[in-house]
């Protein structure tokens, strides 16, 4: 029994670490986000410095719809460059923050309902995810979520 359950332990993170390198593998990520988002039930978590992905942006408002608490953290000097997405999530009553501080807000991560987090280069564009070399790196590691929690806890 015990080695079945060593053997399970090892199966299930093989499969919660997950490496996508970019351009090679953008359809594959553009698949995963858009299915992890619209697979979460509780909370999602982005903080993004350059966004403009609509596809994204609109399962972002499905999701909330959907009863989905969807928290979004962007840069403030991206948003004064451009503000269509930032007014798209608004009018979508999905909570946007713009931090005040005279830092630039670079992050590039997520938190699906406390129990995944992606983590990357990868700004959340047409042109990023076609043109850029990028990784994304998605992860069930407790310690990462819980410094990923902690990072968005010093923006809500």
């Amino acid at each position: 029994m015990k080695k079945l359950l060593f053997i399970l332990l090892i199966v299930v993170n093989a499969y919660s670490n997950e490496l996508f390198t970019l351009p090679d593998e953008s359809n594959f990520l553009k698949e995963k986000i858009r299915y992890e988002i619209l697979s979460s039930k509780e909370s999602i978590f982005i903080a993004m410095y350059n966004f403009s992905y609509k596809n994204i942006v609109k399962d972002l408002i499905k999701a909330s719809k959907n009863g989905v608490k969807v928290t979004v953290v962007l840069d403030k000097s991206k948003v004064e460059a451009n503000d269509k997405i930032y007014n798209f999530l608004k009018e979508a009553n999905i909570k946007v923050i713009i931090p005040n501080d005279s830092k630039k807000m670079h992050l590039k991560t997520m938190i699906f309902d406390d129990k995944l987090a992606l983590i990357g280069s990868l700004n959340f564009t047409k042109k990023s995810f076609e043109n850029n070399h990028d990784l994304v790196y998605f992860t069930k590691d407790r310690k990462i979520i819980q410094k990923l929690k902690d990072i968005r806890a010093k923006f809500e």
